[in-house]
């Protein structure tokens, strides 16, 4: 669980004024950067199987022992820990996808948030081309990117959210997530139902881009460049 001195802890340990490139493993498998986050994973689904080739998608990144079925990227990364660091980062949180008092929906929101992932090499560790996470998305009619759908209004810092359990996401592991559910981490500004009687699924894996099933990929998140302007932690105390 996240508590007031784990992220005291995690923002006096920085370097004051950190380079971009200057990352540091501050959390289990979670380098973090002034204004960047990054952790390994690896591509969980089999896109290119000619019997199953459209692989519905309701998350982005889960983690382990959740939806690796219906998700592009499984990252041995705790949730709760990804909010520690995404803090210790600069950003700020906001709330998950909820119901106000008539049950209307009320959106996610938080900071904007850009996720980019790139394929890791043994052979050629410099190699690394980076990729916005949702162009790994398309359209099962038409074949349309993700960015190109009107509904469409990209990620922020949702920070799920507390309950006489704990943190949500630690029991749910959802890191990143393409439809709503309520508890993510980092979460899609739109309402779109992971339930298929509510809204029909039509995104699904883009098996022209997406690789091989176990292939390990570098996750890269960083804010949207003209909302995003990280905190610098003064660790002398000067005002």
């Amino acid at each position: 669980m996240i508590t007031a001195l784990t992220l005291t802890c995690l923002l006096l340990i920085q370097p004051a004024d950190p380079q971009p490139t200057e990352l540091r493993e501050l959390l289990p498998g979670i380098r973090i950067g002034e204004g960047v986050v990054e952790f390994e994973g690896e591509v969980c689904i089999n896109a290119h199987h000619p019997d199953t080739p459209d692989v519905y998608l309701e998350m982005l990144v889960t983690a382990p022992d959740s939806r690796e079925h219906e998700s592009l990227v499984m990252a041995k990364v705790k949730p709760s820990n990804l909010h520690a660091a995404l803090l210790a980062a600069g950003f700020e949180s906001g709330a998950p996808l909820s119901r106000d008092e008539e049950g209307k929906a009320v959106n996610a929101h938080g900071e904007s948030l850009v996720v980019s992932v790139a394929v890791l090499s043994d052979t050629d560790p410099e190699s690394e081309a980076w990729t916005p996470i949702v162009d790994w998305v398309t359209h099962i009619d038409n074949a349309s990117k993700l960015t190109e759908s009107e509904q469409w209004d990209g990620l922020v810092f949702a920070g799920s959210r507390f309950t006489g359990r704990g943190y949500e996401a630690d029991g749910t592991g959802t890191l990143i997530s393409l439809t709503s559910f309520g508890d993510e981490v980092i979460a899609p500004r739109w309402t779109l139902s992971h339930h298929a009687e509510v809204d029909e699924p039509v995104w699904i894996a883009n098996r022209d881009l997406l690789p091989e099933k176990g292939t390990r990929v570098m996750v890269r998140i960083q804010g949207v460049p003209e909302s995003h302007e990280p905190e610098r932690v003064d660790i002398d105390g000067d005002p």
